[in-house]
């Protein structure tokens, strides 16, 4: 697990040379001893594309997720909806999608809450939550008016 937690920080800071890029991690599960991580990668100043990974006793999930934001002041922040592509071990692959809410704070520090509900191709309900603390890399920049 050392390894791929290694291998997802060096992807998130190998990103610094691109435009904005969010490196996320949720602190809930990590009391439980499971991961979620997230890193996510600024389009453009109202959209970004987010990419989850998600270690729970010995099952495994990811997904991507596709964001517009509306009104941003700092690129991509503020309020959010989206739609989500996901594989999970036990529910197989889904589509589905998603609302939340990032802030960002001056020195850079992400807290993003987000829900959203899908359906698996096998026809399974899909949720989607988070609830991240993390990272902005590379200088915030105002979005165009």
């Amino acid at each position: 697990m050392k390894k791929l937690l290694f291998t997802f920080l060096a992807a998130g800071i190998g990103f610094q040379a691109l435009a904005q890029t969010e490196l996320k991690l949720s602190p809930i599960p990590l009391l439980f001893g499971y991961v979620a991580l997230s890193v996510e990668q600024q389009i453009n100043p109202s959209f970004g594309i987010d990419g989850d990974l998600l270690l729970l006793d010995g099952a495994f999930g990811a997904n991507i997720s596709g964001k517009y934001y509306f009104d941003p002041e700092l690129g991509i922040d503020k309020f959010h909806i989206g739609g989500f592509l996901g594989a999970y071990q036990d529910a197989g692959l889904g589509i589905g999608f998603l609302a939340g809410y990032k802030w960002v704070s001056r020195k850079n520090v992400v807290f993003e809450l987000g829900l959203g509900v899908g359906r698996g191709f096998d026809l399974d309900v899909i949720g989607y939550g988070k609830l991240h603390v993390g990272y902005r890399f590379n200088k915030k920049s105002a979005a165009p008016k």
